[in-house]
């Protein structure tokens, strides 16, 4: 089972790259999948190494996504507030 300081160590990193983008243009699903696919994925492969519990995984996986997608909308809405018209 992974532990939830090395989750929380993983999603911290990951949206590193999401606070570093979010400059350019508001955030995407894209985004969000390129920040896991560079930073997250590499990690768990290593977390969960040859004895790869698939239940487990996407536990995992789906947590990550999740935080990410929060942390993409809390970046979007400081960085590219909707104006009123």
């Amino acid at each position: 089972m992974v532990e939830q300081s090395e989750l929380d160590w993983i999603v911290q990193k990951a949206a590193e790259l999401l606070a570093d983008k979010v400059n350019d243009a508001p955030l995407t699903d894209r985004d969000i999948e390129m920040a896991f696919e560079i930073f997250a994925e590499p990690r768990l492969k290593r977390l969960f190494g040859e004895q790869e519990d698939e239940k487990e995984r996407k536990r995992v996986v789906d947590y990550i996504m999740a935080e990410l997608r929060r942390y993409m909308q809390r970046l979007n809405s400081e960085r590219w507030p909707k104006t009123s018209e």
